[in-house]
């Protein structure tokens, strides 16, 4: 059926179901006008079209206006007029004498009309000259029992008088599914693949452009692909909401303070109307800022491109590139700056790592690539995607990656285990496998990595010998081995020292400590976290070389560094802790407790606060309530600080020191059989305690702590047994202070080997005396 109206398309209908139903209900609940609006490009004209076949047999004449084509009301009437065929003896200028001879013609036929009116709009904006004709016009053929009006416009038209009988149909852009199913049915054969979606998106379910979208990609020969016309609908969507699209009186002033007097006259015509146009206005209804413009379409075409895989490897590669960027700087004399690019860039970097799941053979190499060189950051940044990252980034690894990346992928992952987790059996695990296979791969960069990790995770297990073999390794690799490598040399010697100190190697400790500090100024500057870390384990050296005050000292100076850098938090409370512990040592216990509060503030903000963090926490707290003879809540800190240590490494020297430490507790309390149960536990460990720290006196406070109970028991058999394993235990570490030279400790344990003497001769005076009585 021919209706005259234009169709530069013979496109399918599709969708439009639900208002072509209610129009249909409508015309059959007698309504008499129908209105048909929307939008430009909306449809408007093609549901009319696909309304009036549906109804074609209830109707006897149809008269097509295209109010688009028509000049002024007396063309209109000529127009209606021809085509119902009013005879016109001559042609009156006046609109009244022509919709005279309409009305007259129409009122004596019994035929059924139907008016259609096509782009309305034409007639309604203009206001002044055609609007109210038109209203009067509509209102008139109306009363005409025998017309029926159907009217299509951009502009809704308001028929007050005739609401009864006047349906109105408000027509929305096409649904997603609607312009899915549109754009396969007018190019069928093309594949639009991963974007489809973009394309319905950007084509803002308007028909006229889906249509003209799939003319371009079907003529030529397909010479645009749907990549090339996604592309297409992003760049220039955003083009037309520039200066040139909107009429000259509605035009922003161009930004120049040469044309305008005052920089507030600026602010009113140029940047408040740009930002009400084109990105924020504020509803003081609901007090909501609502997104406008520029902004939007912003929003909307990123939502709309982001999955597609060109925009996706663009983003991996752009914020891969910003990732290892602030990851090199972060251990350099750039540090701050760093922080200050993570502070901005942390969203997206949050997403980069999200990303890997959609991972290809395109984009693996960034995720390696962030595996590689920046784990430290992540794992101190972005700690709460990291484990997910990780796992896909090892699935990626046998997709599309060689064995050396799987190694690169369980480093990271070790490193995860290791130093936020403190799962350190699991972090061996990785560490290892990752050894396994860069073993025989030559030496590298991964390789000296992993030495110098498995070295720091055996440290947190008190296996120091075996990590002393690692970090040897690690160090013959990367001194040699140029300036790449400088970071994980400092790594090596920080490491070394530290497990020097746990052995009681204090002059070697003090070498490698002292290297590691000047590389580290020279290296990454004189405020940086790293050199706080350095201060931080001179200060753990001196403490159990037995200098406190000197211990302090460098702890001061380390946590000083780190809270002028902004060290990360955990680095903080470490620093803290040890400066409470200090405090507690050389009596200064108020300064102890502040920074103890301090330390407890930042670890109940953390996501993963390290479980042997809180541990020290705990019992350095305790040892403060026990300076201050508070033994309640003395023992309850050395209880918490043992199970979370006992959790993290049981057995180890971290959680026997809690263990004596809740001795102690127990003699001041009388609880003799709490003492004596717990020294059995501490005793237990005593051959991994020595071989672990051959220097802590841990095993003869144990002692001393049994000798009292069973003297308070009045077990002296067991008071002189006890006595003289301490003697035994003084004897060993006499030796090892004197072969170092330590004369300063070994003055202190020559002393209270006099002291134990002398309580051994006292007992058997005691005894002696005793046999005297009993033979006479």
């Amino acid at each position: 059926m021919d209706l005259g109206i234009e169709t530069y398309f013979e496109a399918q209908f599709v969708g439009r179901k639900d208002e072509l139903r209610d129009l249909q209900a409508a015309w059959n609940k007698k309504q008499r006008m129908f209105g048909i609006f929307g939008m430009r490009s909306v449809g408007t004209s093609r549901l009319a079209k696909e309304f009036l076949a549906s109804v074609s047999g209830q109707y006897d004449k149809l008269v097509y206006v295209n109010l688009k084509e028509t000049s002024d009301l007396v063309a209109m009437y000529v127009n209606i007029c021809a085509q119902l065929t009013v005879s016109v003896e001559s042609h009156p200028n006046d609109v009244k004498s022509w919709e005279s001879m309409l009305f007259c013609a129409v009122s004596t036929r019994q035929t059924q009309y139907l008016l259609f009116f096509d782009n309305g709009e034409y007639f309604i904006d203009n206001e002044a000259e055609t609007l109210e004709p038109l209203r009067k016009l509509c209102v008139a053929l109306l009363k005409q029992s025998n017309i029926k009006v159907i009217l299509t416009s951009t502009t809704k038209f308001q028929l007050e008088s005739l609401r009864r009988i006047y349906y109105v149909c408000e027509l929305q852009p096409l649904k997603p599914t609607e312009t899915s199913e549109l754009l396969r049915a007018e190019s069928p054969g093309v594949d639009y693949g991963e974007y489809l979606y973009p394309i319905v998106e950007l084509s803002e379910g308007l028909p006229l452009l889906i249509l003209m979208i799939t003319s371009e990609l079907r003529g030529d020969g397909g010479m645009l692909t749907p990549k090339d016309m996604a592309q297409l609908l992003a760049e220039y969507r955003l083009k037309i909401l520039s200066r040139e699209f909107y009429p000259g009186k509605d035009r922003v002033a161009d930004v120049s303070l040469l044309d305008y007097s005052t920089v507030a006259l600026v602010k009113d015509q140029v940047l408040v109307p740009k930002l009400r146009r084109h990105f924020i206005t504020y509803d003081p209804s609901n007090r909501r800022f609502n997104i406008q413009g520029i902004l939007r379409e912003c929003l909307k075409t990123y939502f709309a491109l982001r999955h597609i895989p060109e925009i996706r490897k663009r983003f991996c590669q752009t914020f891969t590139e910003v990732m290892t960027s602030i990851s090199r700087r972060y251990t350099s004399q750039e540090y701050a700056n760093a922080l200050a690019d993570f502070a901005f860039e942390q969203p997206n970097l949050q997403k980069l790592l999200l990303e890997i799941q959609y991972t290809t053979q395109d984009t693996y190499t960034f995720f390696i690539r962030m595996a590689t060189e920046s784990t430290e950051f992540i794992e101190k940044y972005l700690t709460g995607n990291s484990e997910d990252f990780y796992s896909q980034c090892h699935r990626a690894a046998d997709r599309y990656g060689k064995e050396t990346d799987k190694a690169v992928v369980d480093i990271a992952v070790g490193s995860l285990y290791t130093y936020v987790k403190a799962k350190f059996k699991e972090g061996y695990t990785k560490y290892s496998a990752a050894l396994c296979i860069l073993k025989g791969a030559g030496k590298s960069l991964q390789l000296a990595t992993v030495h110098q990790r498995i070295g720091s995770n055996l440290i947190f297990q008190d296996q120091n010998k075996e990590a002393i073999t690692h970090l040897k390794k690690s160090l013959a690799i990367s001194l040699v081995s140029g300036k790449p490598f400088e970071f994980i040399a400092l790594q090596a010697f920080s490491s070394m020292g530290c497990t020097l100190t746990k052995l009681g190697r204090f002059k070697d400790a003090e070498k490698y400590h002292f290297v590691c500090l000047k590389r580290r100024r020279k290296i990454q500057g004189k405020n940086h976290p790293d050199v706080g870390t350095t201060l931080n384990n001179i200060g753990l050296m001196y403490d159990q070389k037995g200098d406190g005050r000197l211990a302090l000292k460098y702890f001061q100076e380390g946590l000083e560094i780190k809270n002028k850098s902004k060290a990360p938090d955990l680095s903080r409370v470490a620093s803290l802790t040890n400066v409470a512990n200090a405090c507690v040592d050389v009596g200064k216990l108020a300064v102890a407790l502040n920074a103890l509060d301090e330390a407890e503030e930042i670890l109940t903000k953390q996501r993963f606060p390290q479980p042997y963090l809180i541990a020290y926490l705990n019992d350095t707290r305790g040892k403060l309530y026990f300076q201050q003879g508070n033994m309640d809540k003395a023992g309850e800190m050395f209880e918490k600080a043992a199970r979370g240590r006992e959790d993290v490494a049981s057995g180890k020297t971290d959680h026997v020191e809690s263990l004596v430490h809740l001795m102690k507790v127990a003699v001041k309390k009388g609880d003799n059989a709490k003492c004596i149960k717990t020294g059995k536990t501490v005793l237990s460990f005593s051959d991994d305690v020595i071989k672990q720290r051959p220097k802590s006196h841990f095993l003869t406070e144990c002692y001393d702590c049994l000798a009292k109970v069973y003297n308070t028991m009045g077990d002296d058999e067991k008071v002189r047994d006890t006595l003289t394993k301490i003697k035994t235990e003084l004897l060993r570490l006499e030796y090892l202070y004197t072969r170092d030279c330590n004369e300063g400790q070994a003055v202190k344990i020559r002393q209270q080997l006099a002291d134990i003497e002398c309580k051994l001769k006292a007992m058997s005076h005691t005894l002696d005396e005793v046999t005297n009585l009993k033979t006479v």
